[in-house]
């Protein structure tokens, strides 16, 4: 029963790190469109992920981790640059990405679970 239990906490933890990623692209997609306020820009070593991942070191997701943010400030750049065009293709670069980590990131929670 405690193992299940476990196993429930990290995947909830994992679903929470990744719904904070999305919303966090879903802020600077709305600025790039014109639809929201300039998101504050965050390094990838402050996400929720990065909090997941100081618990369960993974150096490829990490460095996926801060590429997406690489590429989701330089979209912001672009933005105001008023290079539209090349705005738009970073984001859809961030959410290949973003859906890149949130599979490495479920399949790393389910390694552990296995090993357990």
């Amino acid at each position: 029963m405690r193992k299940r239990f476990k196993r429930k906490i990290g995947a909830m933890e994992i679903e929470l790190a990744i719904l904070k990623h999305f919303q966090y692209i879903e802020s600077v997609a709305a600025f790039l469109e014109g639809s929201g306020p300039e998101p504050e820009l965050i390094a990838s070593e402050d996400s929720a992920v990065a909090e997941w991942l100081a618990e369960h070191p993974d150096q490829a997701i990490t460095d996926q981790q801060t590429k997406l943010y690489k590429t989701l400030a330089d979209a912001v750049a672009a933005k105001k640059a008023g290079d539209e065009a090349k705005a738009g293709d970073l984001l859809d670069q961030a959410y290949l990405l973003y859906s890149q980590i949130e599979r490495a990131l479920f399949a790393n929670e389910e390694r552990r679970e296995a090993e357990e």
